[in-house]
């Protein structure tokens, strides 16, 4: 197991040191053991985080772990977190807290002590309850691959996590460690079955055994074949995508449903801004109806697409009913009005109905307009004019109104009555970088 261990260390290993995942288990037992048989020997250290759910039994898996590191002259890096708090605070179950917390602390200690990667002891058995577990949820072809044994830490370009036993079955962990006369811990909550983990693992895989003894192995390969099929699928995203976008944040709905796998391919462009699975499915029926003129509105989270008959706008939604801050270049929607906002070098081009350039930074608040708010127009130096008065000029109606968008100053003073007036203080001049909105719909 030693050599074998080793062969793919050398083919998934970093550069840079590795730190290890150690909870006193059989497998990060017998992965630390490994470690120290290996060429990395002395180019590693111990992680153990204590979460702090059994009582003196994590206490005492802590002081385990210590004790082994001691014993062998491996630097020891521990950290205590208030599990059940975390998870309560965050409406996420104990398994996902935890999961949570050691991830985001493994990148804080890899990136202050200049570790390249963690290495975890996730077993073939592991990743069979994982395939499960995102079939169940409904996580698509990308789950059906299963974990890894080289991926990101965290979303990082930089740092990696490691796992080194993904081949290697339960059985064969278990045989290791008793040839070797290694010590571990048992975990008492192996058995809570109200974990997902422990349902399928005690329950569930006992009947898939009886059907088929070798169905962890099974499973193994079958993640293998979705993989090779994920990749065909990313590289035909890759492809397609372009012909799609039209800049950043709009998708061209000629150019997309011309395309014969147009379902799959808005999915994972959607699924890629960070919208759910259910709000895609709603988007696409209506799409399949031939339904998407009229502004249809699909939100997830903080996000917005807005449909037109020519093109789907992704936008972020206003925080706060009223208002939003806008940050940076990108798409926005304030109750039901969407506008993009990008730098620019003014021209001398004239500003049109609908589009607004103005010699600000970022950040800056639109909100909609309220009684009182006044603005020096463009043009009338030392004249406040109200934006009631300018509304009848405009010859604006009572829903434009109450459409009507500006740019905040302090107090009532506005910057830009956005799409149609901008303050003199905003005067863009030419050469100079500026701002421009442009209202979409």
């Amino acid at each position: 197991m030693q050599s074998r261990f080793d062969e793919i260390l050398a083919s998934i290993l970093p550069e840079r040191p590795v730190l290890l995942a150690v909870s006193g288990g059989v497998d990060s037992m017998v992965m630390a053991d490994l470690f120290m048989g290996s060429p990395l020997s002395g180019r590693f250290e111990v992680a153990h985080c204590n979460f702090h759910l059994r009582g003196e039994e994590s206490d005492s898996d802590e002081a385990f772990v210590r004790d082994w590191c001691e014993a062998n002259g491996v630097g020891f890096i521990k950290k205590d977190f208030r599990t059940r708090e975390y998870s309560l605070s965050r409406g996420v179950s104990l398994e996902m807290a935890a999961r949570e917390l050691r991830y985001s602390w493994f990148e804080e200690v890899c990136r202050k002590r200049g570790f390249g990667a963690v290495a975890v002891a996730h077993n073939s058995l592991d990743n069979a309850e994982t395939l499960m577990l995102n079939l169940l949820r409904g996580t698509g072809l990308k789950g059906a691959c299963g974990m890894k044994q080289v991926s990101s830490l965290n979303g990082s370009d930089d740092l990696f996590l490691l796992r080194p036993l993904l081949g290697f079955s339960r059985d064969e962990i278990r045989e290791y460690a008793v040839s070797r006369g290694l010590k571990w811990r048992e975990d008492s909550t192996n058995k809570d079955t109200t974990f997902k983990r422990n349902l399928l693992r005690n329950n569930v895989f006992p009947l898939f055994a009886q059907i088929n003894p070798s169905f962890v192995r099974t499973l193994a390969q079958d993640m293998e074949r979705f993989s090779q099929v994920q990749s065909l699928a990313d590289d035909f995203v890759a492809e397609e995508t372009p012909r799609v976008l039209k800049g950043k944040y709009r998708l061209d709905l000629g150019a997309l449903l011309g395309n014969r796998h147009w379902k799959y391919l808005l999915f994972r462009i959607m699924e890629s801004y960070g919208f759910a699975p259910q709000t895609i499915r709603e988007l696409t029926s209506c799409l399949e109806a031939g339904d998407s003129a009229g502004g249809k509105r699909f939100i997830s989270g903080d996000l917005v697409a807005v449909t037109s008959g020519s093109e789907i706008v992704i936008a972020r939604l206003a925080a706060s009913h009223g208002s939003l801050t806008v940050d940076g270049p990108g798409e926005y929607s304030l109750d039901g009005t969407v506008f993009s906002v990008r730098e620019v070098t003014a021209s001398a081009l004239k500003q049109k109905t609908g589009t607004t350039l103005m010699a600000i930074g970022f950040p800056f608040t639109v909100r909609h307009w309220q009684d009182g708010d006044w603005m020096q127009p463009l043009g009338m130096r030392g004249r406040r004019k109200k934006l009631s008065d300018m509304f009848t000029d405009l010859k604006f109606s009572l829903p434009d109104k109450e459409r009507a968008l500006v740019v905040a100053d302090e107090g009532s003073h506005v910057l830009s009555l956005l799409g149609y007036r901008i303050d003199e203080s905003v005067k863009a001049e030419q050469g100079r970088k500026c701002i421009l909105v442009d209202i979409t719909g």
